[in-house]
This record gives C-alpha cells, structure tokens and sequence, in this order.
C-alpha cells in the first residue's frame, strides 16, 4: 500500500509538472530577461535557430548536475546553428556565476529572478500549487515551436540529456 500511495505520488508530479510546461507544437512563451553579462534576451532573438531552453536554477542540485550536459551541448551544436539559453530562477547573478564558474561552464544564461512560473506555468495560482520542475529543456524549432518537452523529474541526468541531445539530432542533422 505504501509503495503504491509513493508511486502515485511520484507519477502525480510528474503529471503537475507536465501541465506547467508549453505543449509541444505550441509557440514559445514570450519572456525579455537580461542575461548575465547585462544584455537582454527574449523569445523573439530565438526565432530562426533551433534553441534549447533550459529551466534551470542554482539552488537546485539536479539543475547543477544538468551543467556539464548543457555545456556539452553548446559545445557540440553552437557551430551548426543551435542556440543554448539557460533561463536561471534565481535572483542573484553572483550566486548564479559562482556555479557557473566552479563547474568551468561557458553558456548563455539569463536572469529569470524568481520568474520561470509566472512565464511557463501562468495558471498556477496558488504558492501550494507545483509548479515547473527544475532543470527542465524545451526544444525549439527555428519557428519558436515546442518540439519536445524534457521534464527534470522525469529520468536520470544522463537519460534526461540524452532525450534532448537526440531531439535536437532531429532538428540539426
């Protein structure tokens, strides 16, 4: 009995956290966020590449894990046109640096300050409501469309980018 309460627990979540993202096949949310070295970056400065969009946060130990895929990434696919945009829930650009830089990570990430629910999970209404799980990636389209949703509680690290890696396979032969 106790095993079932915990899997249902487990598969609710999961269920919670796919409602907070975009569907696939809908458009981008709009979002203009300043990145880290002051700049602005919005949804519209990623139409016309492919883009991942990773929800990431540095207070959160599975988005710190995520680090070396995500770099790997943009290693590997900025040069064929992909576009890597950490959007990090935090509100302090010197705690978000100081992961980046212990994990020697190099990519763009801009400031969501507390803000990833109210662009992706805009019907949460309520504190108590689970909102985005963190670290979670969209994959875009050169559109601005949802191709596929990875959803940070759903798999291990190594399982979670390799799902993102094959998406962005497809859109970047």
């Amino acid at each position: 009995m106790v095993l079932f309460l915990c899997l249902s627990a487990c598969q609710r979540s999961l269920q919670e956290a796919e409602k907070a993202l975009p569907a696939v096949g809908s458009a981008l949310p709009a979002f203009s966020l300043a990145e880290l070295d002051g700049q602005r970056v919005s949804d519209r400065d990623l139409h016309g590449r492919p883009s991942v969009v990773a929800l990431w946060s540095s207070t959160c130990g599975s988005s710190r894990a995520a680090l070396a895929g995500i770099a790997a990434l943009h290693r590997e696919y900025a040069s064929r046109g992909l576009r890597v945009l950490v959007l990090a829930d935090d509100s302090s650009a010197s705690a978000v640096r100081a992961v980046l830089d212990s994990a020697a990570v190099r990519v763009p990430v801009a400031l969501a300050s507390g803000t990833i629910d109210q662009i992706f999970a805009p019907s949460k209404r309520w504190p108590w409501q689970k909102g985005v799980a963190l670290p979670s990636f969209l994959v875009v389209d050169a559109a601005g469309t949802v191709k596929r949703r990875v959803i940070g509680i759903e798999q291990d690290p190594a399982m979670r980018m390799g799902r993102v890696r094959q998406s962005v396979a497809e859109l970047i032969p």
